[in-house]
């Protein structure tokens, strides 16, 4: 406990926790300045030592003390009771107010001091900051499996395992990043109007990493809430992995006046590729940035069958499976063979080269994770000719707890990034940076200590 003589000073602790990302609440105890007070307390002390003489215990105690009181001091603790309601009020209002001045002055809700780029953008008609970005997708429960310390996978039978459950989902996960950095984003998705529905949103408030969560959140009544579970081998790469996505059909667009404010506007691969070509093509005529997370293989080699979708993007973050789905004419048998002859690196370029060619005219990249060869950043200027590639090898020595929310964590990180005025190249190594922290989280998709990230060195 502290004690504070002015509102200024509580309002000031608010706002420092706030900009310290410690999202819990606080409570204020008032004093009660009524001179009957002093009376009132010897009433209620004298009122207690009768209930433990006469052995009143539980749900008798109350009613006892009240009558007691109120006979001790002929009618002084009402008075006593209807002042202190009048002086919480007060307080109470007196500390609402100063909370809202000082946040005006901080120019953000978050009452950022650093001197950071702000991750809102203009005001809406209520004078509250729009986000900045908008993130269309899924947003899932998440079960892991990883085999205990000694522990080798076993077709065919079970063996002592840790399954860990935690909330997920590809633009779940990249919201969150985007949160933890300090560039809070509205989440667009659907979830059942089930247990784990309401649990998951209940997360999501109290977490207060998002915008808008019951606006832009569609609860689905009679659906079940996307459930994804993956089986880790030893090394903790994913072996295998099973999805229930049926309730991501229900993702809505974004309205239009939230479009018409956003600088980016990131989607994975989850909602149904309408949904997908409308937001792009409404994102596009509001002059935002498209990115894509593409997912998976069969639902990246979906998406890029649409030339309309391909031709809104300026960002995609594909892995080397995703990105061979995605380009025209190559199947999985041409890509193992391309592989096989082939050196793997170059044979990667000329792949994104391809894509490059059917995203966005004037500027487009392509963020190629490769496990453990690194990232490729591919990005083609359309004024000077060919593409350019820059190569991030992989840091040496990573000790890889979950690898799930690694390809998240570097897309949202690099978004963040940019959001700062960051290149493409630094953006990517700030990348790099967040997903070595979850990879070596061991409680969930994305490390909590994101939100400890340096941006000054990326």
């Amino acid at each position: 406990p502290v004690r504070m003589d002015d509102s200024a000073s509580i309002a000031k602790a608010y706002w420092a926790s706030r900009a310290l990302n410690m999202f819990h609440g606080m409570m204020v105890a008032v004093p009660n300045s009524d001179p009957a007070g002093e009376n009132v307390e010897r009433a209620i002390q004298k009122a207690l030592a009768k209930a433990e003489t006469r052995g009143i215990r539980g749900r008798d105690i109350t009613p006892f003390i009240l009558s007691e009181v109120a006979l001790e001091t002929g009618g002084d603790s009402l008075r006593s009771n209807m002042a202190l309601v009048r002086q919480n009020a007060k307080v109470g209002a007196d500390i609402a107010t100063a909370i809202a001045l000082q946040g005006k002055n901080e120019g953000s809700r978050l009452g950022n001091e650093g001197g950071e780029i702000q991750a809102y953008g203009t005001p809406d008609s209520t004078g509250k900051k729009r986000p900045r970005v908008l993130v269309l997708g899924g947003a899932v429960i998440d079960l892991i499996s990883k085999p205990e310390d000694g522990q080798k996978l076993i077709l065919g039978t079970s063996i002592p395992s840790v399954v860990t459950e935690s909330d997920g989902g590809v633009a779940r996960n990249v919201s969150e990043v985007l949160g933890l950095l300090g560039s809070r984003p509205a989440l667009y998705s659907a979830v059942g109007n089930d247990p784990m529905g309401q649990s998951l949103l209940s997360r999501m408030r109290r977490d207060d990493l998002l915008v808008g969560v019951k606006q832009c959140i569609n609860v689905v009544d009679g659906g079940r809430t996307a459930t994804y579970f993956a089986v880790l081998n030893e090394e903790g790469d994913l072996h295998t992995a099973v999805a229930d996505m049926d309730v991501l059909n229900y993702i809505r667009p974004p309205p239009s006046e939230a479009l018409r404010h956003a600088e980016i506007v990131v989607m994975d691969a989850n909602p149904p590729i309408d949904v997908l070509v409308r937001t792009a093509k409404m994102a596009v005529g509001a002059n935002a940035k498209v990115f894509f997370e593409p997912t998976s293989v069969p639902k990246a080699r979906e998406a890029a069958s649409r030339k309309d979708f391909l031709s809104c993007l300026t960002y995609t973050f594909p892995n080397v499976d995703e990105l061979m789905s995605m380009v025209d004419g190559w199947n999985n048998t041409e890509e193992e063979h391309w592989l096989a002859m082939n050196d793997r690196l170059e044979s990667i370029k000329a792949a994104a080269a391809k894509l490059l060619a059917t995203m966005q005219p004037d500027e487009a990249h392509i963020i190629v994770t490769m496990g453990a060869d690194g990232v490729l950043l591919a990005s083609k200027n359309g004024k000077l000719g060919d593409p350019q590639y820059s190569h991030f090898p992989s840091e040496p020595d990573v000790q890889i707890e979950n690898c799930t929310g690694a390809g998240d964590s570097l897309c949202g990180a690099f978004i963040h990034a940019l959001l700062n005025g960051h290149d493409e190249s630094s953006a990517v190594q700030f990348g790099v940076k967040a997903a070595i922290l979850s990879l070596q989280c061991k409680n969930g998709a994305i490390s909590k200590d994101l939100r400890h990230l340096d941006m000054d060195t990326p």
